[in-house]
């Protein structure tokens, strides 16, 4: 169905630009290399291998240096399938890419894979980390790839060994977020004082920007030219780092004058050499000058930020970011990130899915969908995206910004382990609805869902018939825990902590001003409308108020006692369904009463198809909220109520 869906748009003109693949899901790497291994077009073989010479992917925090790895071996075969054709187009004609050829036929025709790799590296490939270790490890990598591929001749001088690349001015240590960016971040550090001295410094750092950027594409050509390590070349790195010690020199001092009163907190004082040790400032627009002025900034920017609240950043302190008041380094480095790249550049980070949810984000989230987005959500059961510690029990969103005109989403993807090399196969987006006021992204894949969403985002809101008073009419319900049910009861769960009955810590409760109402807000807290709205918009961990109250409904659905009488039944079944479950955890065992709802799957979706008719709901739309998430609400691994 897939198949024969995409060959009809193809066949429409419906697929027609890089958005558009990934949109459906499409390959667009191997799509490239078909067409490179067989158009007849000399021309577009020579124009993409010139333009991906030149294409800049940068990792702002790259750590240890797997992102940019993943990007090597990306561009390695559509490098190799080009280095092949313009070989063939030679072959038919000796007027063509004769320079191309020349460089690798001189130097590197025994080992065109070391060559590749060696272009990759120098030409493409830009990494920052504020860890020296982890820059280290990240080269090291890099190296190691490139070595995989020399074959040892004993019969040569250095065993037919060259030189490896040094790319210490490729992957660099330091403060991503600390630092002038842009010319105008150094600008508006320069709108005071007097007037003469700031154009004098102005000049004086455009000029030695201007020589440090000529030295750097000097001693990168001395790189891919040379076959070994000339005088000239130790000299041009000696001169390349004396004058980028230089302007850093002078740009440091400028931003430590402009920001002691913030450093450390805000308590002056912090010395020169204190606050250059803390802060670790990274002057982009001095380390990689060519690209930021002479390009307009990276073509592509990728990575996986760290995800620290500002609270735990104790070190240093940043500043002039509309991300601050999203109180997290992931936030920060993704708005640097847009500074950094190019107008149509493109971006891809991986970021904790409070980025969809949470209204702390709402700054984070108006760049993003300014940029045109596309937003993959992954959940951490089953299975996780990564299994280290960093984000082991976190949801993830993947967000690729294309500078396209809308914005995407997908559904909130869970998957067993043994289906992890198929995640991406199956991964649909769809078009996010544009609501500026509302501070959600939810996490839709499907028209469907967004016919729905479109029926029921303006409806007033469940919380206008919470009682403002504590009343007898009470609904219980927990802030944590439940993976795939959250659980709703009329009654106060028995709980015994070391053989004393009490109550939970996670608890909480909502008061009703009549009975029917009560049970009425009952069956729209345990219907599958509720879960796929609760999963739409929230973090799908914690069961916030937030969430709860947000639920939109119709009036007339507190009209009549279907409903309640529905409730009255579904509370009895939960239950009857009830079995005692016992839970140690530092030297306490607590002893409660676990529920099992899927066992009352049934007088659910009655709630549903009776839900449905007030909300005006089609049969495709309701059998696809009866069937939301089935495969794991009523799979083995149950959800039991954890205390």
């Amino acid at each position: 169905q897939r198949c024969d869906n995409l060959l009809g748009k193809i066949a429409a003109g419906e697929i027609h630009e890089i958005n558009d693949f990934i949109t459906y899901n499409l390959d667009i790497r191997q799509f490239t290399y078909d067409l490179l291994s067989k158009t007849p077009d000399h021309l577009l073989v020579e124009h993409f291998y010139h333009a991906m010479q030149h294409v800049s992917i940068l990792d702002p925090t790259c750590g240890s240096g797997a992102f940019l790895f993943a990007a090597m071996n990306i561009l390695e075969p559509l490098y190799e399938i080009c280095i092949s054709r313009m070989e063939e187009f030679h072959q038919q004609n000796k007027n063509l890419f004769v320079a191309d050829l020349e460089e690798i036929n001189k130097k590197y025709r025994s080992n065109i894979q070391y060559f590749i790799y060696k272009s990759i590296i120098l030409r493409n490939l830009y990494g920052v980390d504020i860890m020296e270790e982890a820059v280290e490890i990240a080269k090291l990598r890099l190296f190691l790839k490139m070595v995989a591929v020399v074959e040892v001749n004993p019969r040569l001088d250095n065993l037919g060994l060259d030189p490896l690349p040094d790319i210490d001015f490729n992957i660099r240590c330091g403060n991503t977020l600390v630092g002038y960016a842009t010319e105008t971040e150094l600008d508006n550090d320069l709108n005071y004082g007097d007037m003469f001295a700031k154009m004098e410094f102005k000049e004086e750092v455009e000029l030695k920007m201007e020589v440090v950027a000529r030295a750097y594409e000097l001693f990168k050509d001395l790189q891919l030219t040379s076959q070994e390590e000339t005088s000239e070349y130790k000299e041009s790195k000696m001169e390349l780092k004396k004058k980028l010690d230089e302007l850093n020199d002078l740009l440091n001092h400028k931003l430590y004058s402009s920001t002691a009163g913030l450093a450390n907190g805000g308590k002056k004082g912090l010395t020169y050499e204190a606050w250059l040790s803390s802060h670790q400032p990274f002057h982009w627009l001095a380390e990689y000058y060519q690209i930021m002025h002479g390009n307009g900034g990276f073509d592509v920017i990728i990575g996986n930020p760290p995800y620290v609240e500002h609270t735990a950043c104790k070190k240093y302190k940043i500043r002039n970011y509309v991300t601050l008041s999203c109180g997290n380094l992931f936030a920060n480095c993704t708005e640097r990130a847009f500074k950094l790249k190019i107008d149509n550049g493109k971006f891809g980070f991986i970021i904790p899915i409070s980025v969809t949810c949470s209204k702390r984000m709402k700054p984070l989230q108006d760049i993003l969908l300014e940029h045109g987005t596309y937003f993959s959500n992954w959940s951490w059961r089953p299975s996780k995206l990564f299994d280290g510690n960093k984000s082991a029990n976190l949801s993830l969103t993947i967000v690729i910004s294309t500078n396209c005109k809308a914005n995407y989403s997908s559904f909130y993807k869970r998957w067993n382990a043994e289906v992890r090399p198929y995640i991406f196969d199956y991964l649909y987006y769809t078009n996010v609805p544009n609501h500026k006021s509302y501070t959600i992204i939810p996490k839709i894949g499907s028209e469907i869902e967004n016919r729905i969403f479109g029926k029921v985002f303006d409806l007033h809101k469940i919380g206008n018939y919470i009682s403002n008073t504590n009343t007898q009419h009470k609904i219980y319900y927990k802030r944590t825990g439940g993976l795939y049910w959250k659980i709703f009861t009329d009654f106060q769960p028995t709980l015994f902590l070391n053989g004393i009955e009490t109550t939970s810590s996670k608890e909480e409760s909502i008061s009703f001003s009549t009975e029917s109402s009560e049970y009425t807000s009952l069956c729209l807290w345990w219907s599958d409308f509720y879960w796929w709205w609760y999963q739409i918009n929230s973090d799908v961990r914690n069961n916030n108020p937030s969430d709860i109250i947000s639920l939109p409904i119709v009036d007339s659905i507190y009209s009549g006692e279907s409903l309640k009488v529905l409730g009255e039944r579904l509370m009895n079944d939960l239950k009857k369904n009830s079995v005692w479950s016992e839970r140690k955890f530092q030297g306490n065992i607590s002893r409660y009463k676990s529920f099992i709802p899927k066992l009352s799957k049934p007088i659910i979706d009655e709630i549903d198809k009776l839900l449905a008719k007030h909300y005006g709901f089609t049969e495709e739309e309701l059998d696809f909220i009866i069937n939301y998430d089935i495969k794991y609400r009523m799979g083995d691994e149950l959800n039991k109520d954890e205390e």
